[in-house]
């Protein structure tokens, strides 16, 4: 897919993959291992996982980065199985309890995604998620917990500007541009408030940067 096209499908969907709204950074549930010292990532690899995390991954994969290379989404679901709470699924954490949808949004009853899983998967998705939690893809980012593509976290945010003069001169906003509105921290921002919070950059791959 040309990346004029991922723009535009990303936009007409409210859906930036790897992305931070203004509102606070995507907070990071903490994980009590069941192994001293183990990283979920490499813990958490026994083959005892449902259909359903492995539909929750694979939906990040297709609605986050969809060009990316199998390096690139295994990190990301290395992420989040390290990201989840002591006992939390995958399928829990990836989704908080709000089922499939936007980041940054919640079902009633539920919690604010973390990531988005709006894209339907595929098989090939949901074979490389299951590889990951086989250990057939071990991480080569360690600690890594969250990720974001700044030059998309940019164009998001100027786009989200635009929005705001418009509404600002009294002219009424698309539904494209209403979802737009929270998003308000440039990459370097979100970079320095990560930083700040202790958090360090441990990759980049394909321009999407991992934190700790």
């Amino acid at each position: 897919m040309k990346d004029s096209d991922k723009h535009a499908l990303l936009f007409a969907s409210g859906v930036l993959g790897g992305l931070v709204l203004g509102t606070g950074a995507v907070a990071l549930a903490t994980w009590r291992s069941t192994k001293p010292g183990g990283l979920p990532s490499v813990v958490w690899q026994t083959g005892m996982y449902s259909e359903a995390d492995v539909e929750a991954g694979a939906r990040m994969l297709a609605s986050e980065n969809p060009t990316g290379s199998r390096w690139l989404h295994s990190e990301q679901v290395h992420t989040q199985l390290r990201s989840r709470r002591g006992g939390e699924s995958l399928f829990d954490r990836i989704t908080a309890g709000s089922g499939f949808g936007r980041q940054g949004e919640r079902a009633s009853g539920g919690g604010v995604r973390p990531v988005s899983t709006e894209e339907a998967a595929s098989d090939a998705r949901r074979r490389l998620v299951r590889e990951v939690l086989e250990g057939m893809l071990p991480s080569a980012l360690p600690g890594a917990r969250k990720f974001f593509e700044p030059r998309v976290q940019d164009l998001a945010v100027a786009r989200a500007d635009q929005a705001r003069k418009k509404a600002r001169a009294g002219l009424a906003l698309t539904p494209q541009e209403q979802r737009l509105l929270g998003y308000r921290r440039s990459a370097e921002e979100v970079r320095r408030i990560w930083r700040q919070a202790g958090a360090q950059q441990v990759g980049v791959i394909e321009g999407v940067e991992f934190f700790t």
